[in-house]
């Protein structure tokens, strides 16, 4: 027996006019071989990828192993507009009005998507405890909408000072770097592979640096398709993080049939703000947070997990999304690509995080209520000794205590 599966585009609301949901039919091992087959077909005809929902639409069979020639099927625009409704809210159907129960699964055919302002005034209208969820969101218009994150949340617990600069006095610009790139570069790769061939482009060999009016002009028309530059180098790793991917099991199972880059907004019960997440992946009740770093060793990745607040963001997410499950996944940043997965945290520190989530919180809101943002500390600071330095002080004072004895015997 072999899988069939039935792989549908759905046009975004800013496609052009008359443009029809495609769906290809094929038969296929998985469904990762049946993404990338029907991405490849909607290539070959010559349709434009951005004009389509980032999420390919699939229901999978077993059929008899046979040849299957893939098909086709165009679907008008006015057939899809009075269906059932289900579970969630769609990025292209900024309805005030409608229950974040419902599921409107051709929702992208609203005649006006999300924007910032029409987003923030349905976050306004969410009760405590409300949770709206929303697929497709893009990424400037879930980051521009209002909202606690876990980004967010870690910085104000560093310093309520700079949480105040970055995100209310807005004096902190976002950091431009090319390995943020990259970054994205692997979530594409794992996460929504389809979505790769549109996404990024390599940079030119006739391009060396990345100064130049060749490269400014290189540049701009990426930005005008929508792609992120790669370098030669990052691009030519790509094949090779498939192949780790690929080859990882546990890793494998914890990247296909689920979600991407689900966008969720709840109204605190307690404190009253708006919190928000956005999983890198989730598979029924259970997210999935990718993560790139110089090492997936274990026996180092706790450590730096618990430094960087990951179990803050394990707690904020948890609560945020309603799930049952928090995983990480860590892929190295340079070849091989080495992956560890998943990487759970203990119950202690999880409820560290939770504490600490919770504790930030209530401080952010009394902030936020008396307009006061405290620097690091109000008290004067003593510093004092580690071990070590204590150690370098005694055997100090020794050295000098044994000197002056035997200079004292001298002068005698």
């Amino acid at each position: 027996m072999s899988k069939l599966f039935k792989m549908t585009f759905n046009p975004m609301a800013s496609a052009p006019k008359g443009t029809c949901s495609i769906t290809y039919c094929i038969e296929v091992d998985s469904l990762a071989d049946a993404e990338r087959q029907a991405e490849t077909n909607l290539a070959a005809e010559g349709y434009n990828r951005r004009h389509f929902r980032r999420n390919i639409e699939s229901r999978c069979t077993l059929v008899e192993s046979q040849a299957v020639v893939d098909t086709v099927e165009a679907v008008k625009y006015d057939d899809l507009i009075d269906h059932d409704k289900g579970l969630y809210a769609d990025a292209l159907s900024p309805d005030p009005n409608a229950s974040i129960e419902d599921d409107d699964p051709f929702a992208a055919f609203a005649p006006k998507p999300w924007t910032i302002e029409s987003l923030n005034a349905r976050l306004e209208q969410l009760v405590p405890g409300e949770r709206l969820i929303i697929d497709d969101l893009p990424d400037d218009i879930y980051h521009g909408a209002i909202g606690v994150s876990s980004s967010k949340l870690k910085l104000f617990i560093e310093c309520s000072q700079k949480y105040h600069a970055k995100y209310i006095a807005k004096i902190i610009p976002d950091p431009e770097k090319a390995y943020f790139d990259f970054g994205k570069a692997v979530h594409t790769t794992f996460l929504q592979p389809w979505l790769f061939t549109s996404s990024y482009v390599r940079q030119p060999d006739s391009i060396k640096v990345r100064r130049s009016n060749a490269w400014d002009d290189f540049k701009a028309a990426a930005d005008s398709a929508g792609q992120v530059v790669l370098t030669a180098d990052q691009w030519d790793d790509i094949p090779i993080l498939r192949k780790s991917l690929e080859s990882n099991p546990k890793a494998k199972a914890l990247t296909t049939g689920g979600v991407a880059e689900r966008s969720i907004f709840t109204r605190d019960v307690e404190t009253g703000l708006i919190i928000k997440c956005r999983p890198d992946y989730m598979i029924g009740s259970l997210i999935i947070d990718l993560k790139s770093d110089a090492s997936a060793d274990p026996r180092f990745f706790g450590a730096k997990a618990k430094k960087l607040g990951y179990h803050i963001q394990d707690a904020l997410y948890t609560d945020v999304a309603g799930a049952d499950e928090f995983a990480f996944l860590v892929v190295e940043s340079s070849r091989p690509f080495v992956i560890t997965a998943p990487v759970i945290l203990d119950a202690d520190v999880k409820r560290l995080g939770y504490l600490k989530y919770r504790k930030a919180m209530r401080e952010l809101k009394r902030c936020m209520e008396h307009n006061v943002w405290p620097a690091y500390t109000d008290v004067a600071v003593t510093v004092g000794l580690n071990a070590f330095e204590a150690q370098e002080l005694d055997a100090l004072e020794n050295e000098f205590s044994e000197s002056n004895t035997i200079n004292m015997e001298r002068a005698a």
